[in-house]
């Protein structure tokens, strides 16, 4: 009998540590799918169309301050109003990462959209530079931050073998809403001025951000803030492929945004009409839209480090042929071409630090790490590339040498991060 008991005993021992364990394994394998998991997809889908999208727009509204409201204000001094938006957005992953993490994502999603939409109706009330930049530049970059991160890490919760693919559809809203912000934009400034077309803007980002906050929401239970341990951030950097991806994306960054804000008034500058120079944007943004979703599937399928070194390398290259470029047409089928490479960039990159990140817990803080690093990078790119082309009276040789060659640098760090890994050039990595 005392036999009989030790068994029953020991059954019911065994069966509670498999139901433990098949609990863990529910708790920490994504689930690749699900209708939970695909309205996180499309909650993402109208927060990067509101956020990303205007903020991939912000040359026209540089064109605009410099021919209209700021006319008398160099163009590398207007261009701190769009790299302070950048700026804040990269570094502010350090603190909001880490608050997703352990807080979850609502609090920050409805925060966030209140900020935001503020930023855009002050923007609309703004006649000086200053104004310009603290709304423009600081409140919509913090309010954009706040909105960014809790998407993109919830996004790494849901999906594993499909995170490229989810990530791709989700990033790839930017590039619509960079196709239908420069159009509407540059035709209601025309129709009912300044103030009231960036209103209008204003109520469109309310519309679509309000329901994300109920729509996004992370799988994973959130951590007490004594569970992100310094030594697990330290440990970070003792990493070598995240060391080194850190620093690739570091210098893609810092070059690869340039184009966004000058690509119009080089349209200008060779003989394009002011409405062909404005449209430059949306068809750039035409081209990262099928560069996001097509980089997506090609990550799971060939492998994320080596997507993202082949978008880094062809986009720098490319990049370098602008100084061939110079007809409507060359200019034209350039903004597609890079677009569409510089598209796969911005999404794989979270692809990648996931990827290398066994701890699913610790994704929204190294995306965050990795993000405050590359801000300095787009903190100072637009400005650098405004001065050097003010410096040569108007000439874009020297802009287009360094945004080139730093993407080119940023391309072959990546190949090395890659080849840390696997020496093979054909495995999946």
């Amino acid at each position: 009998m005392t036999m009989t008991m030790t068994s029953e005993s020991s059954s019911e021992t065994s069966n509670i540590e498999k139901g433990a364990e098949d609990l863990s394994t529910q708790t920490t394998k994504a689930p690749d799918g699900g209708l939970h998991a695909w309205l996180v997809v499309l909650g993402g889908f109208l927060t990067y169309f509101a956020t990303f999208g205007l903020l991939n727009s912000f040359g026209i509204f540089q064109f605009y301050y410099q021919e209209n409201i700021l006319r008398n204000t160099p163009a590398s001094t207007i261009s701190w109003i769009g790299s302070i938006q950048l700026f804040l957005l990269f570094i502010g992953g350090i603190v909001v990462g880490p608050i997703f993490d352990s807080y979850g994502s609502r609090s920050l999603l409805i925060c966030g959209t209140l900020i935001y939409v503020l930023s855009v109706m002050f923007t609309s009330l703004s006649t000086e530079l200053y104004q310009f930049i603290l709304a423009q530049g600081f409140m919509f970059g913090i309010g954009a931050t706040m909105l960014f991160y809790p998407t993109i890490s919830a996004i790494s919760h849901w999906f594993d073998q499909k995170r490229g693919l989810a990530l791709g559809i989700v990033v790839a809203s930017s590039s619509i809403g960079g196709i239908c912000w420069p159009f509407m934009l540059e035709r209601l400034f025309v129709q009912i001025g300044f103030a009231w077309t960036v209103r209008t803007a204003g109520f469109m980002c309310l519309a679509l951000l309000a329901p994300s906050c109920l729509l996004i929401k992370p799988r994973l239970p959130p951590r007490k803030s004594a569970d992100v341990k310094f030594g697990a951030i330290k440990d970070s950097f003792a990493d070598t492929r995240y060391v080194l991806l850190t620093a690739a994306m570091f210098f893609i960054f810092w070059g690869m945004f340039i184009p966004f804000y000058y690509l119009p008034s080089y349209g200008l500058a060779h003989g394009m009409s002011l409405y062909m120079s404005n449209n430059l944007l949306a068809t750039l943004n035409a081209g990262s839209f099928a560069g996001r979703i097509v980089s997506g599937i090609l990550a799971d399928k060939l492998g994320r480090f080596n997507v993202t070194f082949i978008c880094a390398l062809c986009a720098g290259i490319i990049l370098m042929c602008l100084h061939a470029i110079h007809t409507a047409t060359g200019i034209i089928v350039f903004s597609v071409l890079y677009g569409f490479f510089s598209g796969g960039l911005i999404s794989l990159q979270s692809a990648c630090v996931a990827q290398i990140t066994p701890d699913i817990n610790m994704i929204g803080v190294k995306i965050g790490l990795l993000m405050a690093i590359c801000s300095f990078g787009v903190l100072t790119g637009n400005p650098i590339g405004g001065a050097l082309i003010s410096g040569a009276s108007g000439h874009f040789g020297g802009f287009i040498d360094f945004s080139g060659i730093i993407l080119l640098f940023g391309a072959v760090l990546v190949l090395i991060a890659r080849m840390t890994m696997d020496r093979k050039l054909y495995t999946i990595i």
